[in-house]
């Protein structure tokens, strides 16, 4: 438990800030909204940060799970999440304060469908 509640005050003492250079931030972002072209279904907003769903394709959870990954390394601030649920691959991308809550919420507006409602 030490761990984690030392990883938690790690977060909550990081700057929140996006490590990547232009170049790289672009290729990041392309790789997301190819992974949201092909298997996204929907982005919520939580209390906390956002939970993202993708369709269970072959592949999909694994380029998510090494994108959540390498967002670990450049968005520290926040909590990366991947979890396999049946037919569905949800993302939830959690913070614990306000400005990064507000960053995460605000990371992912192009791939934000119609359909994104509000939950706890």
């Amino acid at each position: 438990m030490a761990d984690r509640s030392q990883a938690n005050e790690r977060r909550r003492n990081t700057t929140v800030a996006c490590s990547l250079d232009q170049s790289d931030l672009a290729e990041r972002q392309e790789r997301w909204l190819e992974l949201a072209r092909r298997a996204a279904i929907e982005v919520v907003t939580t209390s906390n940060g956002l939970r993202l769903f993708f369709r269970a394709e072959p592949g999909v959870e694994a380029e998510l799970r090494q994108l959540a990954e390498l967002e670990r390394d450049c968005c520290a601030f926040a909590d990366w999440s991947v979890q396999a649920r049946g037919t569905e691959v949800a993302l939830d991308v959690t913070a614990d304060s306000e400005e990064g809550i507000t960053a995460v919420q605000a990371m992912f507006a192009r791939l934000r469908s119609p359909r994104a409602a509000t939950s706890g």
